[in-house]
């Protein structure tokens, strides 16, 4: 074991290893190799060959799957960047340059004298990143951003929840609802918009309709001509590098601003108009109305008024009925304003004169099984005193003469049964009987203006016809659009000059000696005539519903305008003594006014509708001295007002003042930069007039108001319905409770 070392030189335990005899070392069996047959003849020396063999057909399989591969790759490369360059060339753009649309700037409108009723306006509108609110803070950052922007607190809350990158708060915020969010120190972002403004708030607003959130026109002259006013839209492209960082932008088209529109409208015979309607709602426990102003010679509606009525400016606060226009969409039964027309057809036809004595027949008239009756008995009559006594027995003797045909006629000459084409949308046509062979009961009622509908609108285009001396003048209602005048529409003839003063005068009787005493203003000669109407229900007409109305103009001669007044009434107060008492006291404001001036001089607009004082500033537009409403764009405020607007609304929101600045999303300062500080009513400021306004200091009521109250009871029935039972007139108000008015 140890060969080279003497073994007394050992270890005890090598000398004994020594001794033992060495065994001989077994092979393992993995060691033992393994017999192989014998090679023999051609056989012999193979195994190498077969190696190499199976190494090639290796070699081969591997080349053929990096080929497959390389072909693989090679036709990938060859449909991105040959067959689908196009496509990828436009997707990896898409990345990296963003298409923004440009908003165009909406056209403005105005009133006939340049007053405006409609503004585009830079504001901002909040939004949020809700990722930047942790859960527990949420309950409470909504309740203080709802109460600053004045929107619900859950709405607020469950858009703060959201988990997009993005959510809107308030679309279009004022200047103050914008300071106060800032001002809570919480992450709020904004972004500046276009958007609707209206000065006038409820002035007109049925007129002017409203736009939605992306200044798209819903309703009204907005809706009608949301094409004219809307312009044309451009296109921004915007590069951003992988972190989605602006890199420059460049505008590819610019947008084209929407087309200026001028109004046939009067902002103070409007600001009368809705202001005495809702005086007359009130008074006469209505539950809506409407009014309407015509100049004759032109056919320009000069105020449309209806009620109840709503502030285009939040529309989206009112309920859907208090935006519809009832001047073109509700059609209701005229009632006695409707024997206008028929007393038009028998002069111009010649069935009957004006002296010609009519039986009443008691007050009562049976006709084709059902019974007419007048609202009292009214003895023998002449023709002029059956339009002045109302007496629906006198009016189906003479509609009896004419015939269905020949009345027909004439309603279809007036313009009933097909819409008057303003442009406002949803016009309705009314309802007239089919042309034919009506019967008996249907003529009848017909032609005291029961069995057949019509709209405010139609039935002030009908009078104005009388007023215009027999020429039917289609309705206008847009002056300009663009800067370009709109050519006026020929009317047509409907009876003869002759005829229309005979029945103008007939209307002159009703007001002097007759139901419309109420619309009489001193000093001048008011022509008219008065209807009440039982409103149509299920099965006949109600017993407790009218529907109660004035059509006629003022002055009788060379009328100034031409107008009609609905009231909706449901209480024992029906008689169309009301709406003719609210006529008579539009025609007394409006006619002392302009008695000597002529439409659009008058600069005093009444307080009530928003406009005060207005005077010209240099480019010939009127301008607002003072608003009622709080503008927008109101960035012209002080900014000691603002905040002090500003901390009331914190306040309100319970905090205590301006809180810890955030991260705000956006530039921008807490509030506007100060300039000139200008009227504040009720603590809310008002816009300073424009640079140059030649507004004077202060503009004198010439004339004092003169609206005259007049008692008046119940008025003249519309009754004999067809098919429904007719139902008992209501009175007559007496001679007594009318009062004299001058020639």
């Amino acid at each position: 074991m140890f060969p080279d070392i003497p073994a007394p030189l050992l270890p005890t335990a090598a000398r004994e290893a020594s001794r033992r005899p060495k065994r001989r070392r077994q092979p393992s069996p993995a060691a033992t190799p393994k017999s192989l047959p014998p090679s023999t003849g051609a056989g012999a020396g193979t195994s190498g060959n077969g190696g190499r063999t199976a190494l090639r057909r290796r070699a081969v399989v591997g080349a053929a799957l990096i080929g497959v591969w390389a072909a693989l790759i090679l036709g990938q490369l060859v449909q991105i960047q040959v067959l689908d360059h196009e496509t990828m060339v436009r997707r990896a753009a898409s990345q990296h340059h963003h298409e923004l649309t440009i908003p165009p700037f909406r056209g403005r409108i105005y009133d006939r004298n340049g007053r405006p009723l409609a503004l585009t306006v830079a504001v901002d509108s909040v939004y949020v990143v809700p990722p930047d609110y942790s859960a527990a803070a949420i309950p409470e950052a909504a309740g203080r951003l709802a109460a600053c922007l004045e929107v619900p607190s859950a709405l607020v809350e469950r858009r703060l929840r959201r988990a997009s990158r993005f959510s809107w708060l308030k679309r279009k915020a004022t200047a103050v609802q914008v300071a106060c969010a800032r001002e809570t120190g919480l992450p709020v972002g904004t972004i500046e918009e276009y958007g609707r403004f209206y000065p006038g708030a409820e002035l007109a607003a049925h007129v002017l309709g409203f736009v939605g959130a992306d200044n798209d026109g819903l309703g009204g002259i907005e809706f009608a001509l949301d094409g004219v006013l809307l312009g044309e839209p451009g296109r921004r492209t915007v590069w951003t590098d992988g972190r989605r960082t602006g890199r420059g932008s460049r505008v590819v088209r610019e947008s084209r601003p929407g087309a200026d529109i001028e109004l046939t409208i009067d902002s103070y015979l409007q600001a009368v108009a809705e202001e005495e309607l809702e005086r007359a709602v009130a008074e006469f426990s209505a539950t809506s109305g409407a009014v309407i102003l015509v100049e004759p010679q032109t056919g320009e509606v000069l105020a449309m008024a209806s009620a109840p009525s709503f502030d285009p400016n939040q529309a989206e606060e009112y309920p859907p009925e208090t935006l519809g226009n009832r001047s073109i969409t509700d059609p209701y039964e005229p009632g006695s304003t409707f024997k206008i027309f028929t007393a038009a057809a028998a002069l111009e036809e010649g069935v009957t004169d004006e002296e010609e004595q009519f039986d009443t027949f008691g007050g009562s008239y049976p006709i084709g099984g059902r019974v007419v009756r007048d609202w009292q008995p009214l003895g023998p009559l002449t023709f002029a005193g059956v339009i002045q006594r109302s007496s629906n027995i006198g009016t189906l003797q003479v509609a009896s003469r004419l015939g269905s045909e020949t009345l027909h006629a004439y309603l279809d000459a007036f313009g009933f049964g097909e819409p008057t084409g303003l442009p406002l949308g949803a016009e309705s046509r009314g309802i007239v009987p089919a042309r034919g062979v009506w019967r008996p009961i249907r003529l009848a009622t017909v032609s005291f203006g029961q069995g057949i509908a019509v709209t405010p609108v139609q039935l002030v285009q009908g009078v104005n016809t009388i007023a215009t001396g027999g020429v039917l003048l289609p309705l206008r209602l847009i002056r300009e659009i663009g800067g370009e005048a709109q050519p006026l529409v020929t009317g047509h003839r409907v009876v003869s000059p002759m005829t229309a003063a005979r029945v103008g005068q007939l209307l002159v009787g009703v007001v002097q000696n007759g139901t419309g005493g109420a619309a009489g203003v001193d000093g001048f000669s008011i022509a008219g005539k008065t209807g009440t109407a039982q409103k149509a229900e299920r099965g006949g007409y109600s017993a407790t519903d009218y529907t109660a109305s004035f059509a006629g103009f003022a002055p009788a001669r060379d009328p100034l305008f031409t107008g009609v007044v609905i009231l909706d009434v449901q209480k024992p107060n029906h008689s169309g003594a009301n709406a003719a008492q609210v006529f008579g006291r539009i025609a007394d404001r409006v006619l002392w006014r302009y008695r000597k001036t002529g439409w659009g001089t008058e600069r005093l607009v009444s307080s009530g509708r928003g406009f005060r004082q207005l005077g010209r500033d240099r480019t010939g537009r009127v301008a607002p001295a003072s608003w009622r409403d709080e503008t927008p764009a109101d960035r012209s405020l002080a900014a000691r007002d603002l905040r002090a607007l500003v901390a009331r609304r914190l306040r309100r929101a319970g905090a205590a003042g301006p809180g810890t600045p955030g991260s705000t999303l956006s530039a921008g300062t807490a509030a506007p930069a100060a300039g000139r500080l200008p009227a504040v009513a009720d603590g809310v400021p008002s816009p300073a007039p424009p640079a140059g306004s030649l507004i004077p200091a202060s503009l004198p009521d010439f004339l004092p108001e003169r609206a005259t109250e007049s008692p008046g009871g119940p008025e003249d029935p519309a009754t004999g319905a067809d098919p429904a039972a007719v139902v008992e007139s209501p009175p007559e108000p007496s001679v007594e409770n009318r009062r004299s008015h001058p020639q």
